[in-house]
């Protein structure tokens, strides 16, 4: 294979395009000829000379606040033109040509009424925009829009003092209503679990009230598995010992977004499970301790998970934030599934286990769980982002039965259902 050339201009750059690296920002832009598109034919990239141009003009959109506008890269708003030729209403994907945006960037006129932007540009293309649309869709607009969804989540402690009295969702209902059905997935969203009464305890209605509510996603434990009845798994999960609080699938390169538990038959002594609040913990550690806070959220600790013919392992953050919004968006807390300590130097070991202790500590206060009992009737869908669940020892026989979902294929339907954007 080929090695890409480049010939070198960069004496030629002036000091005041390297003070900030984000080169955006900068008058000076380098023009990037592409001599052949066989790169692997050794063909060279050339940098031609840097040309000086002025930057685009952005377009300024008045939003019904009239003291506030909205600033627009010419650039952008023609990336994001949606008309038929641009893009495809059917199949929702672009039609532009992304290596010839730059030359349908100027705008020769453009107009607003009635909530509408319109654009003419200089070759001739019209484009009509609305404008609460290009709100919630560009950087700015998403970031608001983030902020005002993660407001919204209501975290709770183990007293669940600070959550409203919320009428049981039947079964019946949320299979033959798509407002229950919606209900599901904002109190999902909002509390991070949501409890499904009167269900059948067969198999076959707990298969359906997981299918109604979205598609099971497939793992090594199958797609929809049942616990107490054999030690299929290498797994804690399937004895009857105690469980500490912990989120599942940390060895995952993504772990399963949502679980569903529901107990189809208990004879015997404990057993009660709790749920513990992630993100309200985070909070506690970011008040308590924002250095350890800001340290597990970028340590990488790296889990496992082992079996005959399968070792899964992944690594990553225990508090992951989102890279635009920088909100929260999961933890991963599983102190059992921990792999070998590799990812951390000898110098900062002290450092890290201090740290990770202070979160156990949190996770594991009496007043952060919320216990009850899972019994047959009851189905549980549990945010596997947010909330740790946990379990006490029991005797007995104690059938679980559950799944997995996706984050991606529940977080769809949550869309769907207009619950986040």
């Amino acid at each position: 294979m080929g090695i890409l050339k480049f010939k070198s201009h960069l004496s030629k750059l002036p000091s005041l395009l390297f003070r900030n690296n984000n080169l955006h920002t900068s008058k000076t832009f380098l023009k990037f000829n592409l001599l052949s598109a066989n790169y692997c034919s050794g063909n060279p990239l050339q940098l031609q000379d840097n040309e000086h141009f002025t930057l685009p003009k952005f377009l300024d959109v008045h939003l019904s606040n009239a003291s506030q506008t909205l600033k627009l890269h010419p650039t952008w708003l023609r990336d994001h033109c949606r008309c038929p030729d641009c893009y495809n209403a059917v199949t929702y994907q672009r039609k532009n040509d992304i290596l010839k945006l730059n030359e349908h960037s100027t705008i020769s006129a453009h107009s607003q009424s009635d909530g509408l932007l319109h654009v003419l540009w200089s070759d001739g293309h019209k484009s009509i925009y609305s404008i609460p649309w290009l709100i919630s869709n560009t950087y700015e607009g998403r970031c608001r829009t983030q902020e005002e969804e993660a407001n919204r989540l209501i975290t709770w402690d183990g007293s669940m003092g600070n959550l409203p009295s919320l009428e049981p969702i039947l079964y019946h209902n949320a299979m033959h209503d798509d407002n229950t059905l919606s209900e599901i997935y904002r109190r999902v969203i909002q509390y991070g679990f949501v409890q499904i009464e009167q269900v059948p305890s067969t198999e076959i209605d707990t298969k359906m009230i997981i299918e109604r509510v979205c598609r099971m996603s497939r793992t090594v434990f199958g797609k929809f598995w049942e616990t107490g009845t054999n030690f299929d798994h290498m797994d804690t999960g399937y004895l009857n010992g105690y469980l500490e609080g912990h989120t599942d699938n940390t060895y995952f390169t993504e772990a399963q977004g949502f679980l569903v538990f529901h107990c189809t038959h208990f004879n015997g002594k404990g057993g009660e499970s709790f749920l513990v609040d992630g993100f309200h913990v985070a909070k506690q550690l970011k008040q308590l301790d924002p250095i350890a806070y800001d340290y597990l959220s970028k340590a990488n600790i790296t889990a496992e998970y082992i079996e005959p013919g399968e070792h899964f392992s992944s690594g990553g953050a225990i508090l992951r934030h989102d890279p635009v919004s920088h909100q929260l968006e999961q933890i991963r807390f599983n102190m059992l599934d921990r792999a070998p300590l590799t990812s951390v130097p000898q110098s900062e070991v002290g450092t890290f286990y201090r740290h990770l202790r202070t979160l156990a500590m949190l996770v594991r206060q009496k007043e952060n769980e919320y216990w009850f009992r899972l019994s047959p009737g009851t189905v549980m869908v549990i945010d596997n982002w947010r909330l740790l669940h946990g379990r006490n020892s029991y005797e007995g026989k104690r059938v679980l039965r559950g799944c997995y979902y996706s984050r991606s294929d529940f977080m769809s339907k949550a869309r769907h259902y207009g619950i986040i954007l």
